[in-house]
């Protein structure tokens, strides 16, 4: 749950009261983020195609804030448009996209979603003079041989990128993006990454579970992520900036000891190959200068808190 704000926080919130425009509001990042937002004093509007709250419920035990909520294909540009200028916000928070098995089995759609989408709000921000704060991905680094993207949802990230950059330097639009790497949290039930929180559910559950991959990497608990968001919307910067949210690498064996910490009699074994991630050359700086120190918990801790979140649920059920 989202701890009270300070009255610093509040008063950003006050100082303009104009709502927070967020796309992708069904998904797993924002179900952390929202809470946040609203527990921080900001006027929020969730937008999606449709209006499912459960990782929201998930996330937040059953106590979801109360939100405005907005039907909206984010492919559509006149409808993107519409909602903007109903909406007026003073930031638009980009969550909205197609992961990398959706974007394998349909490219022409994953296009549509990641980089029209992304064209099309950042069409609205530039009508309305409103920055962005918006999701790349570590996926968008190049890694292996050739040094390049892995998969169809990494190149259209990677293009994203080099899209709002052109956007503040051809129109003036501010925009940050932030890329998380691998994220871990209740309410993650989906992308390849996500088997690193099945894990973890199946410790809480008592089942056993074989990760199909290892990897080394930075894992990233979900309520900081969210904390970066947050901060970054409350966050005065210029131009376009990218930004990774860690550079501490470590390895899916470290994953599994903080999985044991918590529940020693885990099942929890690697049935796949190991796979490449970036490992060096993260750009944490950028995001430092425009939020300051940039919150991390340890492995160990956020596994943890994951591990009894899934218990509360499950006790609940």
């Amino acid at each position: 749950m989202p701890r009270e704000p300070t009255q610093a926080e509040r008063d950003v919130a006050m100082e303009d009261p104009r709502p927070i425009l967020v796309t992708g509001a069904s998904g797993f990042l924002a179900a952390w983020i929202l809470p946040r937002l609203v527990a921080r004093g900001h006027d929020v509007v969730a937008s999606d195609l449709g209006e499912d709250r459960t990782r929201l419920a998930q996330v937040t035990c059953g106590d979801v804030p109360a939100l405005r909520w907005e039907r909206c294909d984010i492919a559509d540009a006149a409808a993107v448009s519409a909602l903007a200028r109903a909406v007026r916000p003073k930031r638009i928070l980009h969550l909205a996209a197609l992961q990398i098995p959706a974007c394998r089995a349909d490219p022409a759609l994953g296009a549509r979603v990641n980089l029209l989408g992304q064209i099309h709000v950042l069409e609205a921000a530039r009508e309305l003079g409103a920055p962005v704060v918006y999701t790349s991905s570590i996926a968008a680094k190049p890694r292996g041989t050739p040094a390049a993207q892995a998969n169809l949802y990494g190149v259209y990230k990677h293009a994203g990128e080099g899209i709002a950059r052109l956007y503040a330097a051809d129109h003036g639009v501010g925009s940050l993006g932030l890329r998380p790497h691998v994220v871990y949290g209740v309410g993650r039930d989906q992308g390849e990454t996500s088997v690193m929180t099945e894990a973890m559910r199946a410790a809480a559950l008592a089942r056993p579970y074989a990760l199909p991959w290892s990897t080394r990497t930075c894992f990233q608990f979900a309520g900081d992520v969210a904390e970066i968001f947050v901060r970054a919307l409350e966050a005065r910067w210029d131009g376009a900036a990218v930004a990774d949210l860690s550079d501490t690498v470590e390895s899916t064996d470290d994953l599994i000891a903080a999985i044991r910490a918590s529940v020693p009699a885990a099942e929890i074994t690697i049935a796949g190959p190991e796979r490449s991630s970036p490992q060096s050359q993260f750009e944490v700086a950028p995001l430092e200068r425009i939020i300051g120190k940039v919150p991390r918990t340890e492995l160990a801790e956020g596994v943890r808190r994951t591990i009894e979140h899934f218990r509360v649920l499950a006790a609940r059920r």
